[in-house]
């Protein structure tokens, strides 16, 4: 099944902290269209069975729904709403959520906001094949050790194979020091564009990850995003 990760950029957060996103995309009711255009082509046209999604507001959520009836569109809503730092693009809901676009049938497995953020977490859910899929935002430095021990929990508590994808906020390299030897994070090829690309386009950051437990992953790469997002989207094949 082909699976992809994308944190989709949070209005808020884009705005509190100026990234370049909100100012190629002025008009965010625009950009929630053009995000769930290239959500809907993915699943609908080629062949995706699943999207992990994080930073997803109360708005692109609605979208979403309204745009995939026949998908499951599950989430998991943090504790913290964003707050705006400055005036910024009208939205009518400023919650945030960990999204799981997944076929019809799909049940939530775990939906945990993570001990000392709230507004980190995990949601897991369980495909009507048996797959788990599981989208999570992990934070920056000693907070995530701790949240990706609850990951390893996650996946060693499974009977099942399990797939996690989501922003990290950590190299490759901190993901196989943190988990065991049996879970398998992908390692994109050399030469490929950054998950997080850097401001001034050169450079950046691979912290969107894609791994797998009693399973395998290939053709892992990143996808166009139309710089829609400050995170390019991760796609891989899970057999």
């Amino acid at each position: 099944m082909k699976v992809l990760t994308w944190n989709v950029l949070h209005r808020v957060h884009a705005e509190n902290y100026s990234e370049p996103a909100i100012h190629r995309w002025r008009d965010e009711p625009e950009r929630v269209r053009r995000v769930v255009d290239l959500l809907s082509k993915a699943l609908r046209v080629d062949g995706f069975g699943a999207a992990l999604l994080q930073e997803v507001s109360g708005d692109l959520l609605e979208s979403l729904r309204d745009h995939l009836p026949t998908w499951a569109v599950l989430d998991h809503p943090y504790p913290r709403v964003p707050k705006q730092k400055q005036p910024g693009a009208p939205m009518r809901d400023l919650s945030e959520h960990l999204v799981v676009v997944a076929p019809e049938g799909s049940t939530v497995l775990r939906a945990q906001t993570f001990a000392g953020d709230p507004g980190k977490g995990v949601l897991a859910v369980t495909l009507p094949s048996g797959l788990v899929v599981a989208s999570t935002h992990v934070s920056w430095g000693p907070k995530g050790e701790a949240q990706l021990a609850t990951l390893r929990e996650l996946i060693h508590a499974s009977s099942a194979p399990v797939c996690i994808g989501g922003d990290f906020n950590a190299e490759r390299e901190v993901l196989v020091r943190a988990l065991s030897a049996e879970v398998v994070v992908g390692a994109l090829s050399p030469g490929s564009p950054r998950t997080r690309p850097a401001e001034d386009a050169t450079g950046g950051a691979d912290i969107d990850h894609l791994l797998v437990y009693r399973a395998e992953l290939r053709d892992l790469r990143v996808l166009d995003h139309s710089e829609l997002s400050d995170h390019r989207p991760v796609a891989a094949t899970v057999t």
